[in-house]
């Protein structure tokens, strides 16, 4: 039966407002976790008075005071030693360290599953991820090289990181991508298959390097090593703190701007030829975008959580559908949501002695999701 434009009209308006219900709670749930996650202190198996919120907004709102007086330039700022000393030192540090671990592993799982949402829609592959193409091989090649560089200095040397983990992704991706353009056609010097082919072989050479460096390790070098690989250490002083949120911000702001056109890159290249565009250029500049992003979180977070990459973005697609629109959007809040929540159970578990890595958290939580959305979608088309 043929729908008249009024009946049209009249569903695509329902279907917007549905959108916009469902994009109002996923915000509303993100605020709500990402504020009770302020509530509770930093490092909290320290201490036994777990959860703090009185103090911690008092602090909260003592930084703001603060900022803006410093900004303002008002009378304010020259009593701020007064208005310090009104608080406890120590939970008005732990308050601002709180913070910006938050805003830290937020950003990062909001980075992490948007990047594995341009990949499956570039590869038009479900399992498609930045690690495909050797992203977190080549962090962790850089991350080895820099304990072996720096020895127990490499924790705070957070510069240093950054310099040889994006030296060694940059090489990596680079000759993944070079492979996978002269393995394509002619026409389109682009092929799927081959460049996922070439991604497994670059990772598994860069990790032989990585496994033979991690071998001539000292005891002591090789323990600090794993607490950065698994991510229980993350530096947040002020200057990396600068360098993490500009590269966020000149990776992560232009797929959301670019999200409407990136849903060119699920088409074929025969219904891309047929509509006349062309998308190599904005396959190129969505794989840098989500390098970088990736790089970044593994850089802070660790290089053992790229499993965010993979299970948030394939269980979005599962229940919304393939609308890059809305797959990088609840994407990235849903990753965020995700990091910030193992970073708090992370906060209060420790085994022997020790912290519990984040990437564990992570696995801890999405193995048994993942497992119950393959076997729910696998019964259901059955059913079908």
């Amino acid at each position: 039966m043929q729908l008249s434009k009024e009946q049209l009209r009249f569903s695509w308006q329902q279907d917007k407002r549905r959108q916009r219900k469902r994009l109002l709670r996923m915000i509303a749930l993100t605020v709500a976790v990402f504020v009770l996650c302020l509530c509770f202190r930093y490092n909290a198996y320290y201490f036994s008075d777990k959860f703090v919120p009185v103090e911690y907004f008092r602090s909260y709102v003592l930084a703001a005071r603060l900022l803006l007086s410093r900004l303002l330039d008002t009378a304010l700022w020259h009593q701020r030693e007064e208005l310090i000393a009104a608080l406890d030192g120590v939970i008005y540090a732990g308050a601002l360290a709180q913070l910006r671990n938050m805003l830290v592993a937020f950003v990062s799982g909001a980075a992490l599953a948007t990047a594995g949402a341009i990949f499956q829609t570039a590869y038009r592959n479900p399992m498609a991820s930045p690690n495909l193409i050797g992203a977190s091989a080549g962090v962790g090649l850089g991350n080895v090289v820099v304990v072996m560089v720096c020895s127990t200095a490499a924790l705070e040397n957070v510069y240093l990181r950054y310099e040889y983990c994006y030296a060694f992704t940059v090489i990596c991706v680079g000759l993944v991508l070079l492979l996978g353009r002269l393995a394509g056609s002619r026409d389109s010097n682009y092929s799927i298959l081959e460049m996922v082919m070439a991604g497994s072989i670059v990772s598994q050479v860069i990790r032989v390097f990585t496994m033979y460096f991690m071998y001539n390790l000292p005891d002591e070098e090789l323990v600090l090593y794993e607490e950065i690989s698994f991510g229980v250490y993350n530096s947040t002083d002020k200057y990396s703190m600068i360098v993490f949120f500009s590269i966020m911000a000149m990776s992560l702001l232009p797929v959301m701007l670019m999200r409407y056109r990136l849903n060119a890159l699920g088409m074929t290249r025969l219904e891309t030829a047929a509509l006349g565009l062309d998308t190599r250029r904005l396959r190129t500049i969505a794989q840098i975008c989500g390098v970088l992003m990736s790089a970044c979180a593994m850089i802070h977070c660790g290089e053992r959580i790229g499993m965010v990459s993979l299970v948030i973005p394939y269980i979005i697609r599962q229940r919304l559908g393939l609308d890059f629109r809305y797959l990088a959007l609840y994407s990235a809040l849903a990753g965020g949501v995700l990091l910030l929540l193992c970073r708090l159970i992370t906060s209060f578990v420790m085994i022997a002695d020790a912290p519990l890595p984040i990437s564990f958290a992570i696995e801890l939580l999405l193995t048994p999701l993942f497992m119950f959305i393959l076997a729910t979608y696998r019964r259901n088309s059955d059913a079908d």
